[in-house]
């Protein structure tokens, strides 16, 4: 075991551990991350699932009244991420918060290729962001048992 160690840190396989390292640490680093502010801390819901969060465009295309539940932020890197991983993560911590639907506030990435292609190289230039509002609509909560019924 000792001659193993010994052999691993030669010189020769050094490049090959760092190369290794640093596909890792990108690997890690494109994943998306997420930040939720609680609108209505006095609303306790239990958690649903993502199949049952529908994604609405704005406001007036929400089927029934609602109320407020919490406020997502999400981003990733632009190279890495594409909108539907930005609405996937939403749609999964809306319903970690018990929300059975989202209202998007707004959805986009920095396009300059310059931006692009630092992310590209490591830098956190181009981000792609995502806003929305985690909603609870008390009249849809049958649809929502049925779609997590099987969770």
């Amino acid at each position: 075991m000792i001659a193993r160690t010994t052999e691993i840190m030669h010189p020769r396989y050094r490049p090959k551990i760092q190369v290794t390292l640093a596909l890792a640490a990108a690997v890690i680093g494109c994943g998306t991350r997420s930040h939720i502010v609680a609108r209505n801390p006095a609303l306790t819901l239990a958690p649903t699932c993502a199949d049952a969060v529908p994604v609405y465009p704005d406001r007036e295309h929400v089927p029934y009244d609602y109320y407020e539940v919490a406020l997502i932020n999400a981003e990733g890197n632009s190279v890495y991420t594409g909108n539907g991983d930005l609405l996937k993560k939403v749609r999964n911590e809306a319903a970690d918060v018990g929300a059975n639907g989202v209202v998007l506030d707004s959805l986009g990435a920095s396009h300059a290729t310059v931006k692009v292609l630092g992310a590209a190289v490591g830098s956190n230039d181009a981000e792609r962001k995502a806003r929305a509002i985690a909603i609870w609509m008390p009249s849809d909560t049958a649809r929502v048992r049925e779609a997590c019924s099987g969770r």
